[in-house]
C-alpha cells in the first residue's frame, strides 16, 4: 500500500466506527443499503469504462501523442455520461415499483433515490476523471483527494456522533464528500491541464477501444453480482435493517484484515508472474503460482485464526453492545475468507497468461455460485442464511476454480502442502477455542493470538507445509526472521 493508500483505509475505517456506533443496528442497516445502492450505481455506470480509459490514454501518452490521449479523454467522457442518464434514467423508473425495496426505504423511496442518483453521479465523474488522470500518469489526483476528503469526513463524522446526529445527518456528510470528490479532482487536473479535447480517432483505434470496454463491462457486470452486493439486496427484503448492519460490520472487518496484509503481496504477484512467463514458460509460472498459494494460504489462516480469536472485543470495543450479533458473522467470515485466500492467486494466472475466457469463466462461476447460494438461503433464514450462503458460496466457487484452472491452465494447486498448514493451524486453532474462556476478554483473546501464532509456525516448519525454497528466501530478505526459522526448525537449520 502506498501513504494515500493507508491514510484512506484508516480514515475510512474509522469513520465507519463513528457511524456505527452513531446510528445504533437499525438506521444503520438503512444507511448501508443506500451506500450499496450507490456503489451498485456507481459500478453500473462506470462498468469497465475507467479500466479501459487508463489503457488506451496511457498507450497514446506513451507513443508521444498528446492530441490523440485528450480526443480519448473526450470521447470517453462522452460515452460516461451516456451512461450516467441511462442509469438516473434506470433507477428513476424503479419508482414504479416499490415492491423491489426494504420497507425502510420505500417510505422515503423519492428522497433516497434522489440521493442515490446524484451521489453516483458525483462518485462516477470522480472516478473517471481520476482513471483518465492515471492514464497520463499523474497518480496523486487520487492520492490527494482521497486523503483530504477522508481526513475531513471523518473528523466531521466525529462531530456528529459527539453530537447525537442521526440517520439525515450522515447522509448529507456522505452527499458533502461525494461532491468534494469530483471538485477536488477537477482542480488538481487542471493544474497539469489535463483538460478533454474534441478530435477525430483512427477508425481501428475505436474498434480496439469498442472491443476492450466491451470486456471490461462483462466483467465488471457479472462482478458487481457478488455475494456481498446480493446478500445485501435480498437482507433488504427477507431481514431487519439492522441484520444488513450486522452483516456489512462483519464482512468490512475481515476484508480490511485480508486486505492489510495481502495488498501488498497481491500487488507485486502479477508482474512476478508475467516475468515467469516469458522467462520460464508454464512450469516457471506454475513454480510461482505454487509459492504464491502457500504464503496466501499462510496470511488467510493468521488473520482467520486472529479474527475468531479477537470476534468478541473486537465487535464490543470498536462498535458497541448493541452489535454483538455481528460476532458469529465476522467468524465466519473469516474463516472463509481466510482460508480461502488463495483463491487470489488464479486471477494473477488468468491476466499474467492472457487467459481472457478462463478468467471470464472464473469470474462467471462465481457470480452464478453467490446467485444461487444467496437466493437458496436468504429467503429461507433470513440473516442466518446470509451466514449459510457465504460459507457454501465461498467454498463451492473455491473448489470449482481450482479444477477449471486445471483443467484449462494446467495450474496444479500444492494440496498438499495447503493441507499441511492446515492441519498444523486446525490444531492449536482447536485448543484455543476450547480453552480461551467466554467473555472476550482482550487480554487472554490477544495471548491466544500470539500462542496461536507461534504453534503454527513451528508446527507448519516442521511438519513439512513449506518448500525450502521459500525458508530460504525469507531467510534471504530477513537475517532476524532467519534466525527465527532456524531455532523453530526442528528438521533441519534454515540458512540464507
Amino acid at each position: 500500500m502506498t501513504g494515500s493508500s493507508y491514510v484512506a483505509f484508516v480514515t475510512g475505517f474509522v469513520n465507519s466506527i463513528f457511524i456505527t456506533r452513531g446510528l445504533g443496528p437499525e438506521a444503520y442497516g438503512v444507511y448501508s443499503y443506500l451506500i450499496w445502492m450507490v456503489a451498485m450505481a456507481v459500478g453500473l455506470t462506470t462498468g469497465g469504462l475507467n479500466v479501459t480509459a487508463i489503457r488506451f490514454i496511457s498507450e497514446a501518452m506513451g507513443a508521444k501523442n498528446t492530441a490523440q490521449a485528450s480526443a480519448l479523454f473526450a470521447w470517453m467522457r462522452r460515452l460516461l455520461w451516456v451512461a450516467m442518464v441511462l442509469m438516473a434514467g434506470a433507477l428513476a423508473l424503479t419508482l414504479l415499483f416499490p415492491g423491489t425495496y426494504p420497507r425502510d426505504i420505500a417510505s422515503r423511496l423519492h428522497l433516497y433515490l434522489a440521493f442515490a442518483i446524484t451521489c453516483a453521479t458525483l462518485k462516477s465523474i470522480y472516478m473517471f476523471d481520476v482513471s483518465a488522470s492515471k492514464g497520463y500518469a499523474i497518480f496523486y489526483t487520487e492520492a490527494v483527494s482521497t486523503s483530504i476528503v477522508g481526513l475531513t469526513s471523518t473528523a466531521i463524522s466525529a462531530v456528529l456522533y459527539l453530537c447525537h446526529q442521526g440517520l439525515d445527518a450522515y447522509l448529507m456528510l456522505f452527499l458533502l464528500a461525494s461532491l468534494a470528490h469530483p471538485l477536488l479532482a477537477h482542480l488538481l487536473m487542471r493544474k497539469h491541464a489535463l483538460v478533454p479535447q474534441s478530435g477525430e480517432l483512427p477508425s481501428d483505434l475505436k474498434g480496439k477501444v469498442w472491443h476492450a470496454l466491451a470486456w471490461n463491462v462483462a466483467f465488471t457486470l457479472v462482478g458487481l453480482l457478488s455475494t456481498k452486493s446480493v446478500d445485501t439486496y435480498l437482507l433488504g427484503l427477507y431481514a431487519l435493517p439492522a441484520s444488513i448492519a450486522y452483516y456489512n460490520v462483519a464482512s468490512s472487518l475481515a476484508k480490511a484484515g485480508l486486505d492489510l496484509l495481502s495488498t501488498g503481496f497481491s500487488s507485486m504477484l502479477l508482474p512476478f508472474i508475467a516475468r515467469a512467463g516469458a522467462e520460464g514458460g508454464r512450469e516457471r509460472v506454475q513454480e510461482i503460482f505454487a509459492g504464491s498459494v502457500r504464503f496466501y494460504q499462510c496470511v488467510g489462516i493468521i488473520v482467520a485464526a486472529g479474527s475468531y480469536l479477537m470476534s468478541e472485543p473486537l465487535i464490543t470495543l470498536l462498535y458497541g453492545e448493541a452489535y454483538r450479533e455481528a460476532i458469529p458473522a465476522l467468524r465466519i467470515m473469516a474463516l472463509v475468507g481466510g482460508i480461502l485466500l488463495p483463491n487470489a492467486a488464479y486471477s494473477a494466472v488468468f491476466i499474467a497468461t492472457d487467459s481472457h475466457r478462463a478468467r471470464m469463466l472464473f469470474i462467471f462461476l462465481s457470480s452464478a455460485i453467490s446467485l444461487v447460494t444467496s437466493f437458496a438461503f436468504i429467503p429461507w433464514k433470513g440473516y442466518e442464511g446470509a451466514l449459510m450462503s457465504v460459507f457454501v458460496g465461498n467454498v463451492s466457487t473455491y473448489v470449482i476454480v481450482a479444477a477449471s484452472a486445471h483443467l484449462v491452465l494446467h495450474i496444479r494447486f500444492p494440496l498438499r502442502k495447503v493441507l499441511l498448514q492446515w492441519l498444523s493451524a486446525g490444531i492449536p486453532f482447536a485448543l484455543l477455542t476450547w480453552a480461551l474462556p467466554a467473555g472476550g476478554h482482550i487480554v487472554l483473546s490477544i495471548l491466544a493470538c500470539l500462542v496461536f501464532g507461534l504453534t503454527y509456525l513451528v508446527l507448519s516448519i516442521n511438519l513439512g507445509a513449506w518448500e525450502d525454497s521459500d525458508l530460504a528466501m525469507l531467510s534471504q530478505n530477513s537475517r532476524h526472521l532467519g534466525r527465527l526459522l532456524s531455532w523453530v526448525s526442528l528438521r533441519k537449520p534454515v540458512t540464507p
